[in-house]
């Protein structure tokens, strides 16, 4: 199902779509979140696709109304900074307009991946996100050893590259794995504070002590975490600031 007020970006959508095949069969369009709620209950779509900014209520209203939903969801948005943090801060999924396909058969095939999961807890934690209305306060959704935690940033340590996963290393020294890479902690967790150090490597500087003899970073907890040589400058001075 598609819920969006703009008719053309519904037929942007719809046509890319189309690309997909016999794999996506279309139930609905929606223009409206009132729209939306009544054919979610009449047909009980598989997927929705949800505009995040409408008239009349965006696509967060139309989930906290629901409470709990027994669909995924894939946002659609063209901008609104905090609506994407909060949603990827939350272990859900989004897509910018215009669609791109490529980027379509990915969500898609995530889509396929989180199938016959428990998104409970996560669509718990997504509501508290939105609810806050700060970024600051935004809590990380990860789902580690089949249980689903939420952690805030100035709980984690530093995070360390993992093949395409993140290893992340929190103060109380508890290590979780999350199934994104460290380029999109990266982009996360900069308003927090959190430096890239290393390409394997990006720290919460109000965990760090400084740099030792060496020139690597020097956590409170004693760890040490290798600085790159050509970052080496830009983080002394970071630290500094």
């Amino acid at each position: 199902m598609l819920i969006d007020d703009e008719a053309a970006a519904r037929e942007h959508l719809r046509a890319r779509l189309s690309e997909v095949g016999g794999e996506v069969h279309l139930l609905h369009e929606a223009t409206n979140i009132e729209e939306g709620e009544r054919s979610i209950a009449n047909l009980k779509p598989a997927l929705v696709f949800l505009d995040v900014e409408m008239p009349g209520g965006d696509g967060f209203e139309l989930l906290r109304r629901l409470g709990k939903w027994d669909f995924d969801v894939i946002f659609t948005t063209g901008h609104a900074h905090y609506a994407i943090q909060a949603i990827r801060f939350s272990a859900l999924d989004y897509l910018l307009k215009p669609v791109q396909a490529d980027e379509l058969r990915a969500a898609i095939e995530r889509h396929r991946e989180r199938q016959g999961h428990s998104l409970a807890e996560v669509q718990q934690h997504f509501l508290a996100n939105v609810a806050a209305r700060d970024e600051q306060a935004l809590k990380l959704t990860l789902t580690h050893g089949g249980r689903t935690h939420t952690v805030a940033p100035s709980e984690i340590a530093w995070c360390q590259a993992d093949d395409n996963y993140t290893a992340l290393h929190l103060v109380d020294d508890r290590r979780l794995v999350s199934a994104r890479t460290l380029k999109d902690y990266d982009e996360m967790l900069a308003p927090f504070g959190f430096i890239r150090v290393h390409k394997s490597a990006l720290v919460n500087r109000r965990h760090v002590d400084g740099l030792d003899a060496e020139g690597r970073v020097r956590m409170h907890n004693g760890t040490r975490v290798e600085v790159s040589r050509r970052r080496m400058e830009e983080v002394a001075r970071e630290l500094r600031g």
